[in-house]
């Protein structure tokens, strides 16, 4: 009963410190993705969307599905949805965005995941920086059940295409991951990527995500 407790006060504190922040944010022009990085950017979607981003990853010798879902809630917050299809996982989180990432001026953002009776089972500060005009990084703190880092590069090949890089560490596992996206418009991305653990695991993936507007950005 009081992790429940501490994860609603969690996520109504964290909706109420978005609606705190002044409005004005410009909208973007293409859909930005959390795949298929491990880490998060300081981003949240535009205001009035909806966003997909479903992925099929081989592990070894098993396959895995799973689906986010993200909904803008104003200019500066999300709520979002997690499912794993294949163990029947599902996760309800929302994110924040504190500070808007402009031209070489970092972004922060805050986000919390919870699980069965809205216990706190994942929570991570996220900042990106613009390195140059093709070149950004991602920096994420964290915890689940032990705390985590995650640095991530990300380079923009010219037109459609992205590549990345990104390293993950706790006191378990270390993880080092590499991928492409390819926008196939301003609304729809597909990616892949790939990943080696300390554990001797590694995981293939593909992906796809779909961004729909549900409400005129002039209003």
């Amino acid at each position: 009963m009081i992790k429940v407790k501490i994860g609603l006060l969690l996520l109504v504190s964290m909706l109420l410190l978005d609606a705190s922040f002044p409005t004005g944010v410009v909208a973007q022009g293409s859909i930005g993705t959390e795949r298929p990085t491990t880490s998060t950017s300081s981003y949240t979607i535009s205001k009035n969307t909806f966003q997909v981003e479903q992925g099929f990853a081989f592990w070894n010798d098993t396959t895995a599905l799973d689906g986010l879902f993200r909904l803008a809630v104003s200019e500066r917050g999300e709520i979002r949805l997690f499912t794993s299809y294949g163990s029947n996982s599902t996760y309800l989180g929302a994110k924040v965005n504190l500070w808007e990432q402009n031209e070489y001026k970092p972004g922060i953002s805050i986000q919390a995941s919870f699980g069965n009776e809205l216990s706190l089972v994942n929570y991570r500060v996220s900042w990106s920086q613009k390195i140059t005009e093709k070149l950004g990084t991602t920096f994420n703190i964290g915890k689940a059940d032990i705390y985590y880092v995650v640095l991530a590069l990300g380079y923009s090949l010219g037109g459609k295409t992205s590549a990345f890089i990104e390293g993950v560490y706790d006191d378990r596992v270390q993880q080092f991951n590499a991928g492409l996206t390819y926008l196939i418009n301003n609304e729809t991305q597909l990616d892949f990527s790939g990943g080696l653990l300390t554990n001797d695991s590694y995981f293939v993936a593909l992906g796809v995500s779909r961004r729909f507007l549900y409400k005129s950005t002039n209003n």
